[in-house]
């Protein structure tokens, strides 16, 4: 269920239209012509959408100035409970489903805004959001001066983590095959994310000893993090090499196809924890900028002993495995 079928859900009041602020909308304008033929309309308006937290229109902003022009003090509207970002994209998906379509400009630029927020939802994630297209969406990615715009793994419209390049899906690939050469290319082209044509493509390549990745290439250009070593695939900001951000990911895939965890409650808690754990680094480097300096030294003890923590928990589990294996 979307969140814009939740909020359709939600229980209906008035509304003195005097409380409420203007939205935070994709759109950049407000279409007079709309708002008259709406006023004119004999039709009663559906409720609108209103932010609890701010009192602005999340939805509904034509049918707010066509009930002003019917001389009306109140509207119909329900509450959106969440943040300022959700709020936003709940705008977004609102208006690209119903109502006055959005321009391609107004699409764009909410195709860009939610680059910024979101930058681990994957290019079609975000173009089936806004209503554009995919190649687009990575278009205007790579565009973006600010490298956190392209982190290494990105969160897939089916909830599944996949890195980011091909390259990195070709080394992934690589690693699966080591491991196992008969393992079939539909399982390492799901395990890489890449197409079964593409793990082909490296297993031949493998065979007659060549590199995974063509011409030797360790990033595809405008994706890879600026300022990583070509050899190493390391990434400066912190979070572990490529390597390790992808054998996480395979790791996690791994964990969610065993049905012992994905038909059980619990297991289902353990997946999601371990999915937001695997997002939590990419957020983390997006957010400390815009932390106070004074605030800094504070939320570091934190975070270092939530990591004292995870590691001690870490530690725990190997111990469990290796008394039920010894």
């Amino acid at each position: 269920m979307s969140a814009l079928s939740d909020q359709r859900q939600a229980s209906t009041f008035d509304i003195d239209i005097r409380t409420l602020r203007p939205a935070d909308s994709p759109r950049f304008t407000i279409d007079q012509a709309h708002v008259r033929a709406l006023a004119e309309s004999e039709a009663e308006f559906p409720p609108i959408l209103v932010h609890r937290a701010t009192l602005r229109v999340v939805d509904g902003m034509h049918r707010v100035r066509a009930a002003e022009l019917r001389n009306r003090r109140t509207i119909g509207a329900r509450w959106f409970e969440g943040d300022e970002h959700a709020a936003f994209l709940l705008a977004v998906e609102s208006n690209t489903r119903h109502g006055l379509p959005l321009s391609a400009a107004e699409r764009k630029e909410a195709a860009l805004r939610i680059i910024r927020s979101h930058p681990h939802w994957s290019d079609r994630s975000i173009a089936e959001r806004t209503g554009w297209n995919a190649t687009g969406v990575g278009a205007l990615r790579r565009s973006v001066a600010d490298p956190e715009a392209r982190p290494e793994a990105r969160v897939g419209r089916d909830g599944r983590v996949r890195p980011a390049t091909a390259a990195e899906g070709r080394r992934v690939a690589a690693e699966v095959i080591e491991e196992n050469p008969a393992t079939s290319l539909r399982e390492i082209a799901r395990r890489a994310g890449i197409s079964v044509g593409t793990a082909r493509d490296v297993r031949h390549r493998l065979a007659q000893g060549r590199p995974a990745v063509p011409g030797g290439r360790q990033s595809d250009g405008p994706d890879a993090p600026a300022g990583a070593s070509p050899a190493s695939g390391e990434n400066p900001a912190g979070g572990g090499t490529a390597r390790d951000i992808a054998r996480r990911i395979t790791l996690f895939d791994g964990l969610r196809n065993d049905p012992s965890l994905r038909l059980s409650e619990s297991g289902r808690l353990v997946l999601h924890r371990l999915h937001t754990q695997l997002r939590t680094t990419e957020e983390w480097k997006r957010l400390a900028p815009t932390i106070p300096l004074h605030g800094r030294e504070a939320v570091a003890d934190i975070l270092s002993a939530c990591a004292d923590d995870l590691k001690g928990m870490a530690r725990e589990l190997r111990c469990v495995e290796d008394s039920l294996t010894g």
